[in-house]
């Protein structure tokens, strides 16, 4: 598969290693587990917005249909999207159920004894009366709300080539790294969490394997070589990889005060 050439992933190494070495990923007991989760959830239902998005660029639902674009990257986000909204998860009997992360996330937070509801209220809050109001109500966790802003913030600058740099190399390209790091230093084994290890093991399967590389593709495509874009694509990248720190200092000082 032919890499982009117009950026440079390795620029973003320091934040990469700092996001990599997080002590948020040191989580000794199933409290700490499940105060985590009711934080991270918010991540794992924004990141489908993001997704969303550039489907309606790269993939757009229009009649009539015509093909357009790279028909790599087109079915990378149209793959990117059923596995996100709809993937096969192991059920009863070895019988797959088919489900969003978000969803399943959710599961995995029941079977903890963690609160889904929460976050639950917040998505419908979001569908019904809009984001802000949601960011607004006080329904998610200071630290989840200031990372879900930055993720609408890219959605809101209407540039494809800004949100593919938030998805590409502020999600698909660290996501393997620090869940890696969940999977090393945690002190919560996969038989006290089942459903939350599935969702560590196929996050690292899926974006290290794919997603990462083709996600490099699509932003080169957004990019198109052009200077500007380039330059827009570095800052929003490195915005998002802030912004995930950050989320986590805010997690772990939380995970601190509660301990």
């Amino acid at each position: 598969m032919p890499q982009p050439t117009g950026f440079d992933p390795k620029v973003l190494e320091p934040l990469r290693k700092r996001l990599d070495e997080h002590p948020v990923y040191g989580l000794r007991d199933l409290d700490a587990l499940r105060h985590f989760m009711e934080h991270h959830v918010y991540s794992v239902w924004d990141f489908m917005s993001l997704i969303k998005y550039l489907q309606g660029h790269l993939a757009p639902v229009r009649q009539p249909w015509t093909p357009s674009g790279d028909a790599a990257v087109r079915r990378f986000i149209n793959e990117l999207v059923l596995e996100e909204e709809s993937d096969a998860v192991p059920g009863p009997g070895g019988v797959d159920r088919h489900m969003s992360h978000f969803e399943l996330y959710c599961e995995a937070m029941e079977e903890l004894g963690a609160d889904p509801e929460r976050p639950r209220r917040f998505v419908a809050m979001a569908s019904e009366r809009g984001i802000d109001a949601a960011l607004a109500a006080g329904i998610a966790p200071e630290p989840a709300a200031r990372f879900m802003r930055s993720t609408f913030d890219f959605i809101a600058s209407g540039k494809p080539h800004v949100v593919a740099a938030a998805l590409a190399l502020g999600r698909e390209h660290v996501i393997p790294g620090m869940f890696r790091s969940f999977l090393r230093e945690m002190g919560v084994g996969s038989g006290a969490a089942p459903q939350f290890h599935f969702y560590l093991n196929r996050h690292i399967h899926l974006d290290e394997d794919f997603h990462g590389p083709m996600s490099l593709r699509m932003l080169d495509l957004l990019c198109a070589g052009d200077p500007t874009r380039l330059a827009e694509a570095r800052a929003a990248a490195g915005t998002a990889l802030e912004a995930r720190i950050e989320f986590w200092d805010g997690v772990h000082a939380r995970l601190r005060e509660a301990a």
